[in-house]
């Protein structure tokens, strides 16, 4: 059986093998962004022709072509026809899940804060009252271990009742210990958007003493179905209302994905340029670009990026479930776009 993460071409890792990867990726590259490839011969354009370099921007011209095709001009086009971009729009405040972002105050006393970064940088200043809870700490393996993870909220002194509200740094510390404590069944969860930064830039004054923290008694309560397991993946891939994301960089895609249904969606494209999540129109637009139905499950992989992925669909109410890992790439639903030799 032909498997993702097999000896490229049947040779080993040498500078030979690297080369010939080199060439193939260049010369697809150079199909992807060929004018024949996103448009038509004449040079219109062409609506089932994906232009995966500039995937955005052949979408949002996909939807202005399907909008002429019905209706004439889109509704926001300007008066030379051209759609308004993302950054031209008035951004929306409300999301249609707003309990699970928070945005930085001097005060957020509501919340039981936790911090999810190293200990090493709680300890040199935190939000005041935080409680130091470090992310790899739940991980064997780079899998989330459940039992490691309700000892580490146990040591921290939280209880599973208790209303979260997480922060960390620029890694993927946040949205992965916000889909772990979703998994393990936490109610009332939040992130802080922008993490320490912002809750500096809102006049927040870190202090450096440690908490006293009285252990707990955390209980689970994992909720099977935001996490995609080997025995799940079969039933869910046989279900016709499930949409597969895959959160990687694209050179990542085009190397091996999960099944030639898989949507590419590059979890950057969620933030900023500030590294801030974009405001809910500029998601809803994204989302709405892939076809995306909230009616739906989406099944995203792709870790450590799909973390950021399944925080974002369900800031926006949609039904978002993760594979992680990549134990995937070792099954028959796993496509290749460079086959060995002789297969």
């Amino acid at each position: 059986m032909d498997r993702c993460g097999s000896g490229l071409l049947g040779l080993c890792p040498s500078a030979a093998a690297i080369c010939i990867l080199s060439l193939f990726m260049a010369i697809a590259l150079h199909c992807l962004t060929d004018p024949a490839s996103a448009g038509t011969e004449t040079g219109e354009f062409c609506p089932t022709c994906p232009d995966w370099s500039n995937l955005e921007g052949w979408l949002a011209k996909k939807e202005a072509y399907e909008r002429a095709q019905q209706n004439g001009p889109p509704a926001n086009a300007n008066s030379t026809g051209t759609s308004v971009s993302l950054a031209d729009k008035e951004p929306e405040i409300a999301y249609p899940v707003p309990s699970i972002i928070t945005h930085a105050a001097p005060s957020m006393a509501r919340w039981i804060i936790v911090d999810v970064r190293s200990p090493e940088d709680y300890r040199k200043g935190h939000i005041p009252g935080a409680r130091s809870v470090f992310w790899k700490d739940f991980l064997d393996s780079d899998s989330l271990d459940p039992a490691r993870a309700e000892i580490s909220l146990e040591q921290a002194g939280i209880n599973s009742s208790d209303p979260l509200l997480i922060y960390g740094g620029s890694d993927e510390g946040p949205t992965f210990v916000f889909w772990a404590l979703s998994y393990l069944g936490q109610k009332n969860l939040s992130l802080l958007e922008g993490g320490m930064e912002a809750a500096l830039a809102a006049g927040v004054q870190p202090e450096a003493s440690s908490q006293l923290q009285k252990e707990s008694n955390y209980t689970a309560s994992p909720v099977p179905w935001i996490l995609v397991t080997e025995s799940s993946l079969e039933s869910l891939l046989n279900r016709s209302h499930v949409q597969i994301l895959d959160a990687r960089d694209f050179i990542e895609f085009g190397k091996c994905r999960l099944t030639n249904a898989s949507i590419p969606f590059e979890a950057k494209k969620l933030y900023d340029n500030n590294n801030m999540i974009r405001d809910s129109a500029d998601l809803e637009d994204l989302f709405g670009r892939r076809g995306l139905d909230k009616n739906s499950t989406q099944l995203v992989y792709g870790t450590p990026e799909a973390y950021s992925l399944f925080y974002g669909l369900r800031l926006m109410g949609y039904n978002a479930t993760l594979l992680e890992g990549d134990w995937w790439s070792q099954t028959k639903w796993a496509v290749r776009n460079v086959k060995q030799a002789g297969s």
